[in-house]
């Protein structure tokens, strides 16, 4: 090969060595950077027989989601894009899809163009809820590992694809205008993206240029009702009643944008340099007013049943529990907090590939900085009411749990009320690493191996955490106003809360629906003028509850492909080992006597990953897969960090445990699969999973400050398995007549069975946050001008924590289990090509207005219900 030695090439050739010579980290994509890949995008089949032929090609088990495909459903992150994959599992916070599990274990590695990033925090992932859909060329979820893919995934490795220049052949333009409605919070936005990509050619060297945006801003509101956990009645019978109820009007606003930039440069065939800039950021403020009553604690007796519940006349229990009834006491109180967070994340990287002679070099140096905050503030307010007592009805539509109180006004009267408490919560992380890997690739003239492949990555990374969180008193002899107690600057603040129609969507029931409260919540966010009026300072970061932790890690991989034959059937794959040297340094502070004392902590450990993957083409349509590795995860730096988390509310906290051990699953997987057509196929796959050392949590108290805490504190728990099946269909009708051809279903089911240490202290459940059977079914219809869609998307009960319960009629508490019910969400989408370039679409989320659910594992009475939002969204959509 001969290049031509002009002063451009010579210095391209110089940058290249020496990206791959200096600490310059080497992106590992999926497809070959070489000659301009020409994307034609013809429809829902085209994005699906992207992602098929993702699949069906990949060296693993691998499943993907294409651009196209997902902004033919209305998910507004990351996380809700993914739910459509099959494994995949999704949590929700306030009407939007938030952690994500694969195969029922949430510890994934995250990466965005085969580079790790991560959203600061204690920890180690990225907070996929953060990044827009609308950002993604494309997101591939690997079930199996190969040697050259990052470490510290037991679950599997999520890699986010953006988009570059090169994946266009010349001008690109594409933009989305969005009007989007929320019917429960009854607010009204806009959002909007759009790309602009261009490449050149100038002397004979390509250049291009990217540049994405996306911006959303969506408000929401979200009810909530959650009954206490139960207790024993104090007259002898046994029967367990709730010890009392929480009711809370969420609202808030989301702001989320996301900005992804590209530079590419070919100065010559086989050279391809890159400069890619990553930045998300989520601003979220939340509104709460909240109202707690509970008639377990005012009744008590000092010689005999302290913090009893004693029936007022008969009670009509079922199994053991109480179905009706009412008691004396009831102990109310109203909240008004709000609580907002603030994530930045910035990515920056620089490679490059050189192909020469069968040799292939890469190299990519990243830097990744991220940074959280949160601030809470909370105030209040005590209530009294005469001759109290508390009534239950648990059989109606939504549990009635209230108060019965000698004047109906009492609520919104400022006399009944008292200046109580204020919280004050802050929490700072920060977080950076840089990144270097190189790799080697090396064709080979051998039918037996025809590639192999050697790499090398470098790490440093840091994390730092500090909060505070504080209770005080505020009643003050100094308040002369109605409401007892309250200085002057807080009673001008104190009103009838704005809402009246709490859950008015879920169905009959009796409860408070309006109070008293910090009329406006944006007065709480000023920390200095709060507590002025409150007559307190402002607490800064409790020494405690800080640590810095640092990590740096080692990583040398070699891999070989295989071709070779089996029973006369085309068998490939790959072989490899990946070596990982991690060495950790954590910093805190320790009270010892009242004085702070420095702590330090340090490890090294060193692990060996092997994997094998192998693909055997049975027939030209017919493609089995077998798979064994060996898989890590290093713990949460919190997990680690023996410095204190606390909850000065309800005087809980988390000690870190700096013993922990990594969690390490050897795991074997096969699937089969048929391809039926370009876009059409049927898939079967089977997994097992044997984890060592699963992390579980045990609770004991811990004295900080004069106050007794309930501690959680993490350690390696007994051994676990995880096994399963996944099933998958997609495709057209292509056989029926005229316009029904366009008729075409996605399907997919997975079954999760787990064994592992649970919540429990002794006890082996399933997994904390899996459910065993989850679900999707995507009716399509993709003809000429219209695309139509109608998603459900269906997950089972699962474990989604424990709380503590009272045995008998006094103070002495256990744990239990608390199970969120199994849940369905239907999305649909609409569209209409108005021209070949622009297009109409209307789409709905949370179509049927599905609410959520939660109950008690030792009981089996309700828990809690939670109603978010329907929304609608209307677009007008250009491809240029």
């Amino acid at each position: 090969m001969k290049f031509s030695n002009t002063p451009g090439r010579r210095h391209a050739i110089a940058i290249a060595c020496a990206l791959c010579a200096a600490p310059a980290l080497a992106q590992q994509t999926n497809t070959e950077q070489g000659e301009p890949q020409q994307v034609v995008v013809t429809g829902m089949r085209a994005s699906l027989q992207k992602a098929q032929d993702l699949k069906k090609n990949a060296d693993q088990v691998v499943d993907s989601i294409v651009a196209d495909d997902i902004g033919k459903l209305p998910d507004a992150n990351v996380a809700e894009a993914l739910q459509r994959i099959t494994g995949v599992q999704v949590s929700r916070s306030r009407g939007e899809g938030d952690r994500v599990q694969i195969r029922g274990l949430s510890q994934t590695q995250t990466l965005v163009n085969g580079r790790s990033i991560f959203t600061a925090g204690k920890e180690r992932g990225l907070s996929l809820q953060d990044v827009p859909a609308e950002l993604l060329a494309g997101a591939d979820v690997y079930k199996t590992p190969t040697a050259d893919q990052v470490e510290g995934g037991i679950g599997g490795v999520i890699d986010l694809r953006m988009r570059r220049p090169f994946d266009f052949p010349g001008l690109k333009l594409a933009g989305t205008v969005k009007a989007t409605d929320a019917d429960y919070a009854d607010k009204r936005n806009g959002e909007g993206s759009f790309l602009v990509s261009n490449r050149w050619k100038v002397n004979g060297q390509d250049f291009g240029a990217l540049l994405s945006v996306a911006r959303q801003k969506r408000n929401y509101r979200s009810d909530t009702q959650e009954l206490n956990a139960p207790a024993q009645l104090a007259d002898g019978s046994g029967v367990y009643a709730p010890i009392g109820a929480w009711y809370a009007y969420e609202l808030g606003e989301r702001e989320r944008t996301g900005v992804n930039a590209s530079l590419q440069w070919r100065p010559m065939r086989g050279l391809e340099l890159y400069l890619d800039a990553n930045y998300t950021k989520l601003d979220t403020t939340t509104d709460t007013y909240g109202f707690y009553a509970s008639p377990y604690w005012p009744n008590w007796s000092a010689a005999t049943n302290a913090g009893a519940m004693w029936p007022k006349g008969s009670v009509t229990a079922e199994n053991g529990n109480v179905v009706k009834g009412t008691f004396y006491g009831a102990d109310m109180s109203t909240s008004g907090y709000i609580g907002d967070n603030n994530t930045k994340t910035r990515q920056l990287a620089l490679g490059g590939s050189w192909k020469v002679d069968g040799w292939t070099v890469k190299s990519e140096l990243g830097f990744t900085t991220s940074d959280f905050q949160r601030l809470y503030q909370e105030v209040r307010l005590g209530v009294g009411t005469t001759s109290p007592a508390f009534t239950y009805d648990l059989t109606t539509e939504i549990p009635s749990a209230y108060p019965e109180l000698a004047n109906p006004a009492d609520l919104t009267t400022p006399s009944q009320y008292w200046a109580s408490k204020a919280l004050y919560f802050r929490q700072k992380n920060d977080g950076r690493e840089t990144a270097w890997r190189g790799d080697v690739e090396r064709s080979l003239d051998s039918d037996l191996i025809p590639r192999i492949k050697m790499g090398v990555r470098l790490t440093d990374r840091k994390a730092t955490s500090a909060e505070v969180n504080t209770v005080n008193e505020i009643w003050n002899a100094a308040g002369t106003g109605a409401v007892g107690g309250a200085l002057p600057g807080l009673a001008s603040q104190i009103g009838v809360i704005p809402y009246n129609d709490l859950l008015h969507r879920e169905g009959d029931g009796t409860f408070p629906k309006q109070w008293l409260s910090i009329a406006n919540l944006d007065w709480l966010r000023d920390p200095q003028a709060v507590r002025g009026a409150l007559g307190l300072t402002v607490p800064g970061f409790d020494a405690a509850q800080t640590f810095d932790f640092a990590e740096k890690t080692q990583a040398l991989y070699g891999m070989a492909d295989f071709e070779s034959q089996l029973a006369g059937k085309a068998l490939t794959g790959n072989v490899g080992v990946r070596y990982v040297r991690t060495k950790t340094e954590r910093q805190w502070q320790e009270s010892v006597n009242g004085t702070y004392v420095p702590r330090q902590a340090d490890t090294k450990d060193d692990d060996f990953l092997p994997s094998v993957n192998a693909r055997l083409a049975l027939t030209d349509k017919l493609i089995a897969r077998v798979a064994a590795s060996k898989v890590v995860t290093r713990p949460d730096f919190n997990q680690l960090t023996p410095s204190l988390s606390l909850n000065a509310n309800d005087r809980t906290g988390y000690l870190g445990n700096p013993d922990l051990q990594p969690l390490k699953a050897r795991q074997f997987d096969t699937t089969l699969e048929y391809y039926l057509s370009q876009s059409d196929y049927v898939f079967g796959a089977a997994f097992y999973k044997k984890v060592d050392g699963f992390i579980q949590t045990t609770t004991g108290d811990v004295q900080y400050g004069g106050t007794t805490y309930s501690v959680r504190k993490p350690s390696n728990g007994q051994d676990g398995t995880i096994k399963g099946l996944e099933l998958g269909y997609q495709g057209f009708f292509t056989n029926l007549p005229g316009i029904w051809k366009g008729l075409g279903v996605q399907a997919n089911f997975t079954y999760v069975d787990s064994k592992a240490p649970g919540p429990l202290q002794g006890q082996q459940t399933a997994l904390e946050g899996l459910s065993k059977r989850s679900y999707n079914i995507v009716g399509m219809y993709d003809w000429q001008d219209v695309a139509l869609r109608l998603a459900y998307n269906y997950r089972g009960k699962y474990l989604s924590g424990t709380q503590n319960y009272y045995v008998n009629n006094g103070a002495t508490m256990m744990q239990t289990p608390v199970y969120m019910n199994g849940y369905g969400l239907v999305d649909a989408y609409a569209s209409y090509a108005l021209t070949k370039n622009l297009k109409l679409a209307v789409e709905v989320s949370n179509l049927t207005r599905k609410s959520r659910s939660s109950y008690y594992g030792v009981t089996g009475t309700p828990y809690g219900r939670y109603a978010d939002d329907r929304r609608f969204g209307i677009s007008l959509q250009a491809n240029l």
